[in-house]
């Protein structure tokens, strides 16, 4: 996704947290897909803050929308949209003016629609269908993919005999997604 983006895509991408929801799952779970998969509909459905289990500010993820892969060292762009709440957008280096900057230094994305429709702009450029693997599922089917660095969702229909039955298999990180260095803010930025 990162590598198709335009300049002044990248420029923010670089420099842009994603602040997800407390208990984002049952944040989202009243809301509506997307029909492309790529988040919910902004249609206010979404649990009231005040209405979710307990919570702390304190422990809410803030992740860089880009990890870096520890090994090949290139960024991904990595955000589910569906869970995300804010965006965060740090300052260009010092030194450093682009012009026609998508938003101010320092912007605190807050309006939810918002916060939707660009994450949307972003990533939509990534599932044309040259660059989307669509699999055709048949019974006993397994199907792995590297949760840090390829974005996966469930679209389609099934017949009404059917049932989409999964199981995921998560094994805990030690540590957090790191996201772009100092170097590839200046790069990208």
């Amino acid at each position: 996704m990162f590598d198709i983006l335009p300049s002044e895509y990248k420029s923010l991408a670089v420099r842009m947290k994603a602040k997800y929801a407390p208990h984002p799952y049952v944040w989202m779970a009243p809301a509506s897909a997307m029909p492309t998969g790529l988040g919910i509909e902004s249609d206010g459905l979404e649990l009231p803050l005040d209405e979710l289990p307990a919570w702390e500010e304190a422990k809410r993820k803030t992740f860089p929308v880009l990890w870096k892969n520890p090994v090949t060292g290139e960024l991904h762009f990595q955000v589910h949209p569906c869970g995300v709440a804010e965006l965060l957008i740090d300052s260009l280096p010092a030194g450093a003016k682009r012009e026609g900057a998508l938003y101010p230094d320092g912007a605190h994305i807050t309006d939810l629609k918002e916060v939707r429709e660009l994450l949307y702009h972003m990533q939509r450029p990534a599932i044309a269908p040259s660059l989307v693997y669509p699999h055709d599922w048949r019974e006993k089917d397994l199907v792995l993919f590297h949760n840090r660095g390829v974005l996966h969702t469930v679209v389609g229909a099934f017949k009404e005999d059917q049932v989409r039955a999964f199981h995921q298999c998560n094994l805990a990180a030690s540590d957090d997604p790191v996201g772009p260095s100092g170097e590839d803010i200046k790069k990208w930025a």
